[in-house]
């Protein structure tokens, strides 16, 4: 889409990031001046044809659930809409940036200040557990920088959609940060999460990923059959 675009009262100025089932984009609310993140779903997703009415239904329902989780450290769901032609959902603005940055050897974090980032994620993660919601996708770029060690977690609502609602041709996670279950297309829970969020700690103690391959092949034999190195033989 061309910027500025208006979708409702919402105007879009600049994009700020991309996922798995759409991009992500900075906008302003006419009606309060606010600032918020819409993900707008690509239409490649819409008009897959698995996703019928029914699953129309079931990803605004899901969104629904998802915009109820109110805790400190994930980010709010403000509004979800789903038609033929278009899908977004409406997220509080968190000016931050994501932990990609900090992913890096030479850019890493004090080790103090990952400890507490991972223990907020973890009480996010536990919070959302507790209501029904498991993220399916949780890796750097979906956990927001507030201010210090303060932190959101988003993606929530599309995480529980796209991995519900789409196929799995259309979306599969992030490799890099799937558990094993997750890989053999097995039921997941909050053990999923939580080894997705180890992968997270693992890369920013290190500025490596514990696992790595030339492909998607190579990679999740890895994840099925190798041991890591322990975080302290990489350095820092």
């Amino acid at each position: 889409m061309e910027l500025p675009f208006r979708i409702g009262k919402y105007e879009l100025d600049k994009q700020i990031g991309i996922g798995a089932t759409g991009k992500v984009y900075h906008g302003i609310d006419t009606f309060s001046g606010g600032e918020v993140a819409m993900k707008v779903i690509d239409t490649v997703v819409l008009h897959d044809p698995g996703f019928n009415e029914l699953r129309r239904k079931q990803f605004l329902n899901e969104a629904a659930l998802a915009g109820h989780l109110a805790h400190p450290h994930i980010v709010s769901i403000l509004e979800a809409s789903v038609t033929d032609d278009a899908g977004y959902i409406v997220m509080e603005y968190v000016p931050g940036g994501n932990l990609v940055p900090y992913t890096f050897p030479d850019n890493l974090l004090p080790i103090g200040d990952v400890l507490q980032i991972i223990y907020k994620c973890c009480n996010a993660l536990d919070y959302a557990f507790r209501q029904g919601i498991v993220h399916r996708d949780i890796k750097p770029g979906n956990i927001m920088m507030v201010s210090g060690t303060n932190i959101k977690v988003t993606d929530f609502g599309t995480a529980v959609f796209y991995k519900e609602q789409i196929t799995q041709a259309v979306t599969e996670g992030t490799p890099a940060y799937m558990s094993l279950e997750h890989l053999r297309g097995e039921r997941l829970s909050f053990r999923s999460d939580m080894y997705s969020l180890g992968v997270v700690a693992y890369e920013l103690l290190t500025g490596f990923l514990p696992y790595d391959g030339d492909n998607a092949a190579e990679l999740f034999e890895a994840i099925s059959t190798q041991e890591p190195q322990p975080p302290s033989a990489r350095g820092r």
